[in-house]
């Protein structure tokens, strides 16, 4: 029985991928238990696995008893004789049973124990060998098609590739080679699960350190990556050798290298372009093929505006504003495009709304506007660079005194005027209800006397 246990034992653990080591001691604590289960657990037994020689011993104390009752706890002076020499009464001797001794539930017990064992160590080794492996790609053959998964042998345990991380041109028959991300490790009723997937745009940054070598090596770096899996990808390379042609050599001699990567994804169209530094650079690289004539940078919107040629409008936007959707996922950035003639309208636009703007800036915040304000007075603030009523406004006694010869008293007196003119037209603008603004006044002032 015991030669038998250790032989199932050994070949489960070498199907399983587990150690001799953890074999041994799962062999050993399932031994335990089964005698434990016999004899009772105080009475702990030594055990002894030798896989290699296919021997397992197992001892258990007894008491050298003259009158023996119970013989799993006593053994007679005769019998201890064969395991000391000149025993004496109450000596405690290990004495070897055998699996067949402990009884055939004994020997079920240990059975069942020793698989219980052995799925806990498959369990840890394949979460110890694959945990470190999260985002790399794995190899594998496929099992079986369910409507929802995948089910993907790799090695000695399996994967599954959901429906929803495959490409829409995906498609396997059984026993065919897989090639996927490990995504991730999720536990399913207590065991590792190994979540695959081919859409991730990681699946193409780690294709292109499979193919192209300089990646690898990480003279190339893929900066980023942007896909619409199995129809349409971009990918952003740099490198930081001036000799080295981060586009080319990914491409490779008539698209060597990325046809290969292409290949593995169903014919999914790369395009590789140059990352740079520089956002806007970057964007005019991303939206290529079309040629871009004129940027402007909308920083607090995270916006870029990309004019290009009216004829190359479709080649900017792309079939269903793919090219400009990759574009602005591959830069992080929003990408309006436009075209010349439509920009030349907008841009006309944009010269009267400013042209009306700086009119209404100057109507409203024109020294001029100051009741009572004699021209000489309005030259020498022209001349003091104080040249409209906000600065005025926000101007010191100190200042005024200073540059037009006024006295503490006029210069204060000269910029509550301002301050009252700014509040009457906040007020009629509706940006403060009328004594609001005075409120906030005075709550300032206390806040700075508190302060002080």
């Amino acid at each position: 029985m015991i030669r038998e246990l250790a032989k199932v034992a050994d070949k489960l653990g070498r199907e399983k991928g587990v150690s001799r080591e953890i074999l041994a001691e799962a062999l050993k604590e399932a031994i335990v238990a089964a005698v434990g289960r016999k004899i009772g657990k105080y009475l702990e037994p030594d055990v002894v696995v030798d896989l290699d020689r296919g021997h397992i011993e197992i001892l258990v104390p007894k008491e050298v008893s003259e009158d023996v009752t119970n013989k799993w706890f006593e053994i007679d002076m005769d019998e201890a004789a064969k395991y000391k020499e000149n025993p004496q009464l109450g000596d405690v001797l290990m004495v070897s049973v055998t699996l067949d001794d402990l009884g055939r539930q004994a020997a079920l017990v240990a059975k069942q124990k020793l698989f219980e064992k052995l799925r806990d160590a498959e369990r840890q080794v394949v979460f110890d060998q694959f945990n470190n492996k999260k985002g790399d790609i794995v190899n594998g053959t496929l099992l079986k098609a369910d409507r929802d998964l995948l089910t993907v042998s790799i090695g000695k345990t399996e994967a599954i590739l959901p429906r929803r991380e495959m490409m829409a041109g995906d498609y396997f028959n059984r026993g065919d080679y897989v090639r996927a991300l490990l995504l991730d490790i999720k536990t399913h009723k207590g065991w590792p699960q190994l979540v695959l997937s081919r859409t991730h745009p990681e699946f193409m940054r780690k294709l292109f350190e499979t193919e192209i070598p300089e990646v690898f090596e990480g003279i190339i770096d893929v900066k980023s990556v942007a896909r619409e899996p199995g129809d349409r990808a971009k990918v952003a390379v740099y490198s930081q050798n001036s000799n080295i042609d981060p586009v080319g050599a990914c491409i490779g001699l008539k698209g060597s290298r990325i046809n290969s990567i292409s290949h593995e994804l169903r014919g999914e169209k790369i395009d590789v372009v140059e990352w740079s530094p520089d956002p806007v650079r970057f964007v005019c690289n991303a939206i290529s093929p079309a040629e871009v004539v004129l940027t402007n940078v909308f920083e607090d919107e995270g916006t870029i505006e990309v004019v290009v040629p009216d004829d190359q409008l479709s080649l900017a936007i792309g079939k269903k504003g793919q090219n400009v959707r990759l574009a602005a996922r591959l830069t992080d950035w929003r990408i309006d495009v436009l075209k010349e003639s439509e920009y030349a309208e907008i841009r006309k636009e944009r010269l009267v709304a400013q042209e009306q703007e700086m009119k209404d800036f100057y109507e409203l915040y024109n020294l001029e506007n100051l009741e009572g304000l004699e021209d000489s007075v309005i030259s020498e603030l022209l001349e003091a660079g104080i040249d409209d009523i906000e600065k005025l406004s926000n101007a010191t006694p100190d200042e005024l005194t200073e540059s037009l010869e006024l006295t503490e008293e006029e210069g204060v007196a000269l910029i509550n005027k301002a301050i009252d003119y700014l509040s009457s037209k906040l007020e009629e603008a509706g940006v403060f209800e009328e004594g609001e603004l005075e409120e906030l006044d005075e709550e300032e002032s206390k806040d700075g006397e508190e302060d002080r």
